[in-house]
């Protein structure tokens, strides 16, 4: 992912964090103000430096009168390596941190994991889930992909004793625990599995995951929630959703994006969602409209 989506999306994601315009603007357009409002109050430096920067509009000089190496070799020079600290410097996230383990692996991952769709739509979940003031308890992610997610969840207000991701993609196990590395290390809060979402016992089921150093072991778990947002992806998603035991509480997303060869599921509208996955108590069912297609969401108890 290019430096100006990275800024965007963190944006996006933090929109009450006024640094994260500024800084977005400070390196896509140069633009002055925001560089101005980016750096301290207090300045240092030589006259002509001054009128150089004033008069001239002369970054450099900008940067030499406030000393922000840092800040100064993001946008003048397009140094990566300085993005890591200036982001952690103005934002808090994990997000920050998982990034840049990419960059310095080399670790390719789907940039579409980080579209503004895909944040957006999550973000949604964030708030409905927030408003609603639920107890999420033991999470059963599935279809997980990167498990983006689960640290939205974790670093959110919602309420959640730990997340499983299950993914039937190997390649996304490593990607997931990278993102979620925190809750990882906190007593396992999160773990990713290798798996089939069609062959998860939904009231109790026993899965592999991976220790730090490279072996395998068993863990047992009984969930509480069970999310999916890619229902648009499930092709016998009936039989699927007839897996889940009544009374569970289960988050749900699909989509009208038809394009997409992978998305074998859609719904024409909500409506359509709703009759796919009937619940006995709806707390929450709506749809976002977004760039290129409309998402549904069902939250409630089966």
């Amino acid at each position: 992912m290019q430096t100006f989506e990275l800024l965007d999306r963190f944006e996006l994601l933090y929109p009450t964090n006024s640094n994260l315009a500024d800084l977005r603007r400070a390196y896509i357009d140069k633009d002055l103000s925001s560089i101005f409002r980016l750096l301290p109050n207090q300045v240092s430096g030589d006259l002509e430096e001054l009128r150089k920067a004033v008069l001239e509009q002369n970054l450099h000089s900008v940067f030499r009168l406030c000393n922000n190496e840092d800040l100064r070799k993001l946008i003048l020079e397009d140094n990566t390596w300085k993005l890591w600290p200036v982001l952690d410097s103005y934002v808090d996230t994990q997000f920050t941190a998982a990034f840049k383990s990419f960059f310095i692996n080399e670790t390719k991952i789907w940039d579409d994991c980080f579209s503004r769709g895909q944040l957006q739509s999550k973000l949604w979940i964030i708030k409905e889930l927030t408003t609603l003031s639920l107890d999420l308890g033991t999470v059963f992610l599935c279809a997980g992909w990167y498990a983006t997610l689960a640290t939205m969840l974790f670093e959110s207000k919602v309420k959640v004793d730990k997340i499983r991701s299950f993914d039937i993609d190997p390649s996304c196990r490593s990607i997931a625990e990278t993102f979620n590395k925190p809750w990882v290390k906190d007593n396992w809060q999160f773990k990713s599995s290798t798996k089939d979402i069609m062959d998860i016992n939904y009231k109790s089921e026993s899965y592999e995951v991976i220790r730090a150093d490279g072996t395998a072991c068993t863990l047992d778990d009984t969930p509480d929630t069970i999310i999916n947002t890619s229902c648009e992806h499930i092709e016998n998603f009936t039989e699927w959703y007839d897996k889940i035991p009544d009374g569970k509480l289960v988050i749900l997303q699909s989509n009208n994006f038809f394009d997409v060869d992978e998305h074998v599921n859609c719904s024409i509208d909500i409506d359509d969602f709703s009759r796919q996955t009937p619940l006995k108590s709806v707390l929450y069912s709506n749809s976002l409209e977004l760039e290129k297609y409309t998402r549904y969401m069902r939250i409630g108890y089966k």
